[in-house]
């Protein structure tokens, strides 16, 4: 027997006379599958499947190769489709798969049949095996290869049990199944993190996905005593394909379960992905999903939940209720709507971008309904200058929301060839259906650029809260190793103090803190330990002084020194630093200088609050502003912090929280 991985994983198999028994094995959807070689006069294979989610390809269940390499396959599509595949070409059975349930399937190469829990399917094509000769068994992936971005796109995610190889009657062979009370048991799809090769990196108190790709939060809404928030993902392999709306739930912001997800491809207009969007609590107290369904043409979708847990959600029948961006318009990919309210109105915003011949902008497309089912266009809600704003070509993920007495717009630009993503603001006013900002010039969410398209919500006491995503920025290949690509941020709290938004960590991330060392005013005349193991922290620190020497904190330090973080702030330049390029000695991580056109006055105390969480750091300056990084270290070794000044008038005062893990609970 035989596991195809680059993850560990526990199998056990069993050799009885003619026929072999795999227990239990969690296949990932990119690297996990099960093969062994079996013996000839084998009449059949068999086994249990449970996906978490369908492929982003075609992939297997089970199948065999002869020594002619000749092959078999009981596979599926991302429909869910049941498929007979023969030697690459593949029939569509009269059958489907869905995730989170058992199926019992067989191949019955003595009679050329296929059973699906107990039952025969009809089939057309068969290619004859050479049976006579040893077979190779493969459990969770197509013998067909498929790759896309140097991952496997072939193999299921989800559990794989019980793989037989008999020669016994069909009859016995379902016996021994037991299918009928099999099928009545809910599969355990938990993954167990010590199948992420650097697991000590993953984070432990963020919101994170329980495994795969997952980028952009949105849908931020409080309903029925519970937090939901939603995300693009892809449970199938780590890449950005076959999106669906992730979902989790909290009572608190802090301790997350995710559910299923809420929605999945599955009519022309949503064919390529569920592309991002908000949630909404309508008028009458019914939340509301609005997306982009990727197609084609993009479209504008809404869906409405089944249960008041949220749990299940119906795609309305008026969909696409926008089906197409306003024809005088020549782009085709407007994206990410945002719904807001104002007097007794409903009003949309879709990011998009406008090509003209002097050049290309970001704009926000203004629509407006008494329903949220029919809406009209309106017009442009704001548009960008990029040659003065440097707001890019094209706008994603908008937030539009009142506070106090302002409105705060928030867009991504995206990417360009050395332009790199980025969430900018504006502050001003909504008057005629236009946003007019105070000063055309956005300010920038983040002093150091690492976090994105932040999702935005009111506490029922009445504070503004925000969850975003936070990319790797590391190749796939980092992201293979790792078995899981970006995770969320630490919930924010918004506060509008006139001029800027202020950004501080919400109050109940202290329901974290565990252990608790202080450290009186101490002057930092040579580098200061401050904890030497650990990759859940919280820190807060203090400094004093007028020096014009640079001074800061060195993290993830290994005891030889060779790998280290520094973020520090240069009295001289008013600038602050964080310097990675000696963060990791992993080849595909990138090492970096980063610093911004932010300036700290230093002359003044300065204020540094940093939450360490395996690989993110997230950082607050002066109960003001904020920044993000990411670390990958080589090694668990790589945990020591230390406090510096470079100069011998600096004084320094500290806190340090050791912080527990708050486990994603899985509802599937």
């Amino acid at each position: 027997m035989r596991i195809r991985t680059y993850l560990l994983c526990a199998v056990l198999l069993y050799s009885l006379a003619n026929e072999a028994i795999a227990k239990k094995l969690r296949t990932n959807g990119y690297s996990i599958f099960w093969s062994d070689t079996i013996s000839g006069g084998t009449s059949s294979v068999s086994g249990w499947f449970a996906l978490e989610s369908l492929p982003t390809d075609t992939a297997a269940f089970l199948g065999v190769k002869d020594a002619d390499g000749r092959y078999i396959n009981i596979c599926t599509d991302h429909w869910g489709h049941l498929l007979l595949g023969c030697n690459g070409r593949y029939e569509k059975l009269n059958s489907t798969v869905e995730p989170f349930e058992w199926v019992h399937l067989i191949l019955d190469m003595k009679d050329k049949r296929i059973f699906k829990n107990g039952r025969s399917l009809s089939h057309r094509s068969w290619s004859s095996l050479n049976t006579s000769s040893p077979l190779l068994l493969w459990a969770g992936k197509d013998f067909t290869e498929r790759q896309g971005w140097g991952y496997d796109l072939n193999i299921i995610n989800g559990v794989i049990d019980g793989i037989r190889a008999d020669t016994v009657s069909i009859e016995k062979v379902m016996l021994l199944a037991n299918i009928g009370q099999r099928l009545k048991q809910h599969p355990d799809l938990s993954i167990d993190n010590k199948n992420f090769r650097y697991e000590f990196s993953r984070p432990k108190y963020h919101l994170i996905p329980a495994a795969n790709w997952t980028n952009e939060s949105h849908g931020l809404i409080y309903y029925n005593g519970l937090y939901h928030i939603f995300n693009q993902k892809n449970a199938s392999n780590i890449l950005l394909r076959e999106i669906n709306w992730g979902h989790f739930s909290s009572p608190d912001l802090i301790h997350w379960t995710e559910e299923r997800p809420a929605l999945h491809p599955s009519e022309p207009y949503d064919s390529l992905g569920i592309w991002s969007g908000h949630a909404v609590i309508n008028k009458e107290g019914v939340p509301e999903i609005i997306y982009t369904g990727g197609a084609r043409h993009t479209s504008i979708n809404i869906a409405f939940p089944v249960d008041s847990s949220l749990i299940s959600w119906r795609k309305s029948p008026c969909n696409p209720v926008i089906p197409d961006r306003p024809k005088q318009f020549l782009r085709t990919d407007m994206r990410d709507p945002y719904v807001f309210f104002d007097n007794d109105q409903y009003y949309m915003i879709v990011g998009f971008g406008i090509d003209r011949p002097q050049g290309s902008h970001g704009a926000l497309l203004l629509y407006k309904s008494c329903d949220l089912k029919k809406w009209n266009y309106v017009g442009l809600l704001f548009e960008g200058n990029p040659s003065k704003d440097h707001s890019g070509r094209f706008w994603e993920m908008p937030v539009f929301k009142k506070i106090g007495k302002k409105w705060i717009l928030s867009v991504n630009r995206v990417p360009e060839p050395g332009i790199p993503a980025r969430t900018q603001y504006w502050i001003g006013s909504f008057k005629k259906e236009r946003f007019v900002p105070d000063n055309p010039i956005p300010q920038n969410l983040e002093v150091i650029n690492r976090l994105l398209s932040p999702s935005v919500s009111d506490t029922p006491s009445g504070k503004t809260v925000a969850i975003a995503i936070i990319p790797d920025e590391i190749t796939g290949r980092g992201n293979y190793e790792n078995g899981w690509a970006h995770l969320f941020s630490i919930p924010r709290q918004w506060i509008f103090n006139g001029r800027k938004i202020c950004q501080v960590p919400y109050e109940n991330l202290k329901k974290l803190r565990t252990s608790h060392r202080s450290f009186a005013e101490t002057i930092l005349d040579r580098p200061f330990m401050l904890s030497k193991a650990g990759l859940q922290k919280e820190i807060l620190l203090t400094y004093r002084g007028k020096g014009d020497k640079p001074f800061g904190v060195t993290l993830y330090k290994n005891p030889d020194g060779s790998e280290y973080t520094k973020l520090y702030f240069n009295p001289v330049s008013e600038e602050f630093i964080i310097d990675q390029s000696h963060s990791s000695k992993r080849k595909d991580i990138p090492s970096n200088i980063r610093r911004d056109h932010y300036h700290v006055d230093t002359k003044k105390p300065v204020k540094l609050h940093l939450f360490i969480d395996g690989s993110v750091v997230e950082g607050f300056i002066n109960d003001e502003d904020a920044f993000t990084t990411r670390v990958f270290p080589s090694s668990e070794n790589s945990a020591e912090i230390e406090v510096f000044s470079e100069g011998k008038s600096m004084t320094m005062q500290a806190d340090i929280y050791d912080m527990k893990a708050a486990p994603i609970r899985l509802n599937f």
